[in-house]
């Protein structure tokens, strides 16, 4: 199990929140009525229509898996924490998700593309960070300008990315991190990346100090 980085866990925090309909801080299989129909709500979708029927399988089909991992009918942020650890681990993209894990993100990207023309124009961007995440207005426009013109590989970087440096912090809009007006500090890597450091040089065989690629950057 990887150790998650503090802006991996802000973003999962806000990701598990997400599904979180009820606001009870838990996942239960309740929610995930009151999450499709904040996306009925949002999307208009009938229910009988095959964009709302793929939505809720995709879904369904995340949450029982949510229950199977663990040992309650529900998720509480410390069961999700370490659930998303253990899939991180090694993964260094979304190739190495399991299926239901991938779907996730063309879910979510049906949802922004309201028109359905399969492109996310800025306009969709902004009114999703308003009307679904909640942010103001001006706000909304300003962040989804920026989100437009940077977004690749989002979601990979969404749960891959340690520093709020990557395309991934946009995806739902609200992190207050802005690597445009920080400043930054040399600090210590986390000790799992000084131990993956050691094993690396001994394999290679390499002598000296590893000290100069213990160092990683970090904002204040």
């Amino acid at each position: 199990m990887v150790l998650l980085a503090p802006f991996q866990k802000e973003k999962l925090e806000y990701f598990f929140n997400f599904f979180d309909s009820n606001g009870d801080s838990f996942i239960e299989h309740d929610d995930l009525h009151g999450f499709m129909k904040r996306i009925v709500d949002y999307t208009q979708w009938s229910t009988n229509s095959p964009a709302y029927n793929e939505m809720f399988g995709v879904h369904e089909a995340f949450f029982e898996i949510l229950m199977e991992k663990t040992e309650h009918n529900r998720v509480d942020l410390d069961d999700w924490l370490k659930l998303w650890s253990k899939l991180i681990h090694g993964s260094m993209g979304m190739q190495n998700f399991p299926v239901w894990l991938r779907l996730l993100p063309k879910s979510l990207f049906r949802i922004i593309d309201r028109d359905e023309d399969g492109i996310i124009r800025e306009d969709e961007l902004a009114d999703f960070y308003t009307k679904f995440v909640k942010l103001e207005s001006q706000e909304a426009k300003v962040v989804a300008k920026t989100a437009h013109d940077t977004m690749t590989d989002i979601f990979a970087n969404f749960l891959l990315g340690k520093t709020p440096y990557g395309p991934g912090r946009f995806i739902f809009g609200c992190f207050e991190h802005s690597p445009h007006h920080t400043k930054f500090k040399l600090i210590r890597g986390t000790d799992d990346d000084e131990e993956e450091i050691k094993i690396n040089v001994e394999k290679k065989g390499r002598r000296g100090s590893t000290e100069a690629v213990r160092l990683r950057l970090k904002k204040v």
